[in-house]
């Protein structure tokens, strides 16, 4: 199987990128992140995900990142973050837990879907494509207890040069 080397490296990025967003309040305390890609196959007619670290247009990746704090303290008002990079489709309602937020920027987030107003003035609907970040809101996070959060995204064929 080929990859583009586009989508690997849009991939690579995304496993950086990710790194630096995730946030706890105090930011001195220390919260371990760790990511993993699995590829959403189907095998006679049964989902599977299998570890993945790169894809081709059309196929769907499930990002699960597991927030860990390895202080002693337990850390208040943490924002787990996923990013949605540029070539990948947030698909809707794959989000686990339920009641993340997203955002266009990265920076202003609101419940799900998104809209905005339109050229009329009436509010439509933001294009999945145009998510950037989802978001859920850890009001504390427990020493040994980690939470986990996933979302599932479509790569592009933008993505992928085709």
């Amino acid at each position: 199987m080929r990859f583009s080397s586009t989508v690997v490296k849009f991939l690579l990025a995304f496993t950086v990128s990710f790194s630096f967003m995730a946030h706890a309040a105090p930011a001195a305390e220390p919260v371990k992140v760790a990511l993993q890609a699995f590829k959403v196959v189907d095998v006679n007619g049964k989902e599977t995900l299998t570890e993945s670290k790169t894809a081709k247009p059309g196929e769907v990746l499930e990002y699960r990142a597991v927030y860990s704090n390895v202080s002693k303290k337990i850390i208040t008002n943490l924002a787990a973050t996923l990013p949605v990079p540029v070539g990948m489709e947030y698909v809707a309602l794959s989000v686990k837990p339920a009641g993340a937020q997203a955002s266009t920027d990265g920076k202003v987030f609101s419940a799900m879907p998104l809209t905005r107003k339109g050229a009329d003035g009436k509010t439509v609907p933001v294009p999945l494509t145009d998510y950037r970040a989802l978001r859920w809101t850890v009001s504390s996070l427990t020493p040994g207890k980690p939470f986990e959060v996933s979302a599932r995204m479509r790569v592009s064929a933008v993505a992928a040069g085709k």
